[in-house]
């Protein structure tokens, strides 16, 4: 969409047909059909592709539905929990360098805490940053500047007021044909994640966001604080933290032990009505070994990434069913925010015929399958075990390996999600019985 597309939204006229359109059926060709009426096709298309954005929008932004939005933006947009939680971590009313703003969702978040200077470099983008800075209803200004943020004069900015910065750079590139793909690696972020040095230099209090998919060499190498994010369950992005902004992340255990992973990576886990749930490394045993037992912990990826889940099998009396498997078993349920249980109902070698069998002895269908480090695929698993009584009681099946062997485990939904701190802090169930050929 063009910078002067863009800026039409933004007006009286642009608002009326949004207004209209959102009360057409949500087809495209329907409100295509209807807007080229009254306006030209390149600003019909533009209505009809924003008020798609904002309805995508929806499940992260409660300001959704009034938001102005690029595809881009919206892909790489910080989901509104996540972006309020890390500029928490901002001092108040000390200024801060968005740096690579986007459609401006941290740039709401950090204006909470103090005035923002927005930059990007996309025209269109910079216009959604300052036009969503009064929806999002911060008490600070946001600023908004259309800019490439390496030309900016960083000591000037330094001078004039300007204490901290949050560095999120674009994680996509152009194709051969136009389009736009993600990158993994750091030195095709745009700008490169090296500029990270430039802004440091300036701003000791920083935090520069990335994706939790690169590797731990890349995020070592910057030797500081790396925080995974997850929200609801999705490890969303990585975090790294520098200079006084660290001073506020939960300190690392550096106890002598076995294992005590890596210091500089901690796991913080958001979910709708709870407070956040960081988890950082101590010392212990790496987990011992066991086939599955009344209860099946899965680890939060977060967990899972920042290579803490010897921490939450510690923290569990948890063994773990595989080497290099994150499925973690227990004889009783301690509950942890940070790993779904479910309580296993059994576990056999995975032949179909024979799950088939034993899931209609315990009188459960098939709803959800999940699986690691197994060649199957879980839709294509549930079709095969597919039961049409729909009177049943909902089971998970989970896939993974014992002893080289393909396993599955037929287990009870989680009882509360996530969130089990509620639940007693106890919850034990009968031994199961070994099957044979394991």
């Amino acid at each position: 969409m063009s910078p002067l597309t863009m800026a039409w939204l933004m007006t009286d006229e642009g608002a009326a047909l949004l207004a209209d359109a959102s009360h057409l059926p949500a087809d495209s060709l329907t409100r295509l059909t209807h807007l080229r009426r009254r306006t030209t096709s390149e600003r019909a298309a533009a209505v009809v592709t924003l008020l798609e954005l904002r309805h995508r929008a929806r499940g992260r932004f409660l300001q959704a539905d009034s938001l102005f939005l690029t595809a881009e933006g919206l892909e790489q947009a910080t989901a509104a929990p996540i972006a309020h939680y890390r500029a928490s971590r901002f001092a108040e009313d000390v200024p801060v360098l968005d740096a690579c703003c986007g459609v401006g969702s941290d740039a709401g978040a950090l204006a909470r805490r103090a005035p923002v200077l927005a930059v990007d470099l996309n025209p269109a983008a910079a216009l959604c940053a300052h036009a969503n800075a009064a929806l999002f209803g911060a008490p600070h200004p946001v600023h908004a500047l259309c800019a490439d943020v390496t030309t900016l004069d960083l000591g000037r900015l330094a001078a004039h007021g300007i204490g901290a910065a949050l560095f999120d750079p674009s994680r996509r590139a152009d194709r051969t044909d136009g389009s736009r793909r993600r990158v993994r690696d750091a030195s095709d972020y745009a700008p490169p994640l090296e500029f990270l040095t430039a802004l440091r230099a300036q701003f000791p209090a920083l935090c520069v966001k990335v994706s939790p998919a690169l590797d731990d060499d890349t995020l070592q190498s910057f030797d500081t604080r790396v925080e995974f994010l997850s929200d609801r369950g999705e490890c969303k992005e990585a975090a790294l933290w520098f200079g006084p902004l660290t001073e506020s992340l939960p300190a690392a255990s550096h106890a002598a032990g076995s294992y005590s992973g890596d210091h500089n990576y901690l796991a913080t886990l958001l979910q709708p009505g709870a407070p956040p749930a960081t988890l950082t490394p101590f010392a212990c045993e790496p987990p011992p070994l066991s086939a599955p037992r009344p209860w099946l912990l899965e680890p939060d990826p977060a967990v899972i990434r920042a290579h803490l889940v010897p921490q939450i099998a510690a923290l569990t009396n948890a063994a773990q069913i595989t080497p290099g498997i994150a499925y973690l078993t227990a004889d009783t349920l301690l509950p942890t925010p940070f790993a779904t249980a479910y309580r296993v109902l059994d576990w056999l070698p995975y032949q179909e015929k024979a799950v088939r069998a034993r899931l209609r002895q315990l009188g459960r269908r098939v709803e959800v399958v999940k699986k690691r480090d197994v060649p199957l695929e879980p839709e294509q698993v549930r079709k095969a075990l597919l039961d049409k009584d729909r009177a049943l009681p909902p089971c998970v099946l989970v896939l993974t390996r014992h002893q080289e062997k393909i396993i599955v485990l037929i287990c009870d939904f989680p009882p509360e999600g996530r969130d089990l701190l509620s639940k007693s802090p106890l919850q034990s169930s009968p031994p199961l019985q070994s099957r044979a050929g394991i």
